[in-house]
């Protein structure tokens, strides 16, 4: 049953693994036995989250890329396949977030909030979509967020259509490359201590931190090491038969506020 949840002899690429809710990703898939790209477009925090994940044992990449530009992620691609010789799973996690008024908002920043979070997650999947077919088979998992879980945000408009659009693309692709061997699946967390949203220290917003603290049944927020386990399971074959799912993972606090 084990060797079911083993992802060793893989290869992943890991967007936005060089922080939070990314490196926790990537720790997990390390200690379940793949080799890992983590890639970012700050080179300070890619060489800190290296240093984090080089003594697990496997073999760790540093990839700078910026994820919303076509050239960037065919480099990241090449350059994990160049290190590993192929490429299995792929995690889109990487993201941007803040609040803005919609009659606030520029055009400039809204697309840049849709080609991060959303732009980004077409270009990675159809650039690692011929290194799946060679492997014959593959995982994408892509991290979305609970807002799209009936849930609004006044001034996050731009953040909750993206990740609408990823839960629609994740459900799409599943269909379209299904018969290939590939599953694709979306993750949907809830509060998660990260730069994004710190949640203690002096950057805490404390009023919103522990509203959601006091909402969710599980009283506290999450932290990236919560999503090791399910990272692990959704790229590895021990859900073969998952695919196009929405997995809630938020502590039960969609459940709570709405």
């Amino acid at each position: 049953m084990l060797d079911l949840l083993s992802l060793k002899g893989k290869a992943a690429i890991v967007t936005g693994g060089n922080g939070g809710l990314g490196l926790g990703i990537a720790r997990g898939l390390a200690n379940a036995g793949a080799d890992v790209a983590i890639v970012g477009r700050n080179q300070d925090k890619l060489e800190a989250a290296y240093e984090n994940l080089k003594g697990i044992g496997q073999r760790i990449l540093k990839v700078q890329a910026d994820v919303s530009k076509e050239d960037d992620v065919k480099r990241m691609v090449q350059e994990t396949v160049a290190a590993f010789g192929r490429v299995d799973i792929l995690f889109n996690n990487a993201a941007v977030s803040f609040g803005r008024p919609a009659e606030k908002m520029t055009l400039e920043e809204w697309n840049n909030f849709i080609a991060i979070n959303l732009t980004s997650v077409f270009l990675c999947c159809q650039a690692c979509y011929p290194e799946f077919i060679k492997a014959g088979g593959g995982k994408i998992i892509n991290i979305g967020s609970i807002i799209t879980q009936q849930m609004g945000h006044g001034k996050l408009i731009a953040y909750a259509a993206a990740k609408g659009g990823m839960d629609h693309m994740t459900q799409s692709l599943a269909v379209a490359w299904g018969p290939e061997n590939i599953q694709v699946n979306c993750v949907l967390p809830g509060l998660v201590d990260s730069e994004m949203m710190p949640c203690e220290g002096p950057n805490k917003q404390s009023k919103i931190i522990d509203y959601v603290v006091a909402k969710s049944p599980v009283r506290r927020y999450g932290i990236p090491d919560d999503f090791q386990a399910l990272s692990v399971l959704l790229a590895s074959p021990a859900s073969s038969f998952i695919t196009g799912a929405l997995i809630v993972a938020d502590g039960g606090l969609s459940l709570a506020v709405l």
